[in-house]
């Protein structure tokens, strides 16, 4: 097992998965909720790691190390710009929805060989 030094307390642990200790994790998990909490429910609030750190009563480079994990998406800002990818996504999803709204054409009747060669219907015996 690799040692590593954890990038938020210091200590050296044993490296399975990041550069975060297993207490630290647990400290950034709690800080996570208070900061996706209030800005759930303030969503005119400023989104800068320092002004959101000082609201929620946390150390800034905690929300900062949370940034830098990629932990808040777009859904989390208050001004949240659409992706592409999700652009893409809702334009097919209305394609779909308009075409399940068209009536379903009639199913044309089969027509086998046998009833091109010989004139019988495939249903009729």
């Amino acid at each position: 097992m690799e040692m590593e030094t954890c990038c938020v307390c210091g200590k050296i642990f044993g490296a399975s998965a990041g550069s975060i200790c297993q207490s630290c994790r647990k400290l950034l998990d709690v800080v996570y909720e208070k900061a996706r909490t209030y800005l759930r429910d303030n969503p005119k609030a400023e989104v800068r790691a320092k002004s959101l750190a000082e609201a929620i009563g946390e150390d800034a480079r905690l929300v900062e190390i949370l940034v830098l994990e990629g932990r808040f998406d777009a859904k989390d800002g208050p001004e949240a710009e659409e992706s592409e990818g999700e652009k893409k996504r809702r334009r097919l999803l209305q394609d779909l929805q308009k075409s399940l709204e068209t009536p379903v054409k009639q199913q044309e009747e089969k027509i086998t060989y046998g009833s091109s060669k010989h004139g019988k219907r495939a249903d009729s015996d």
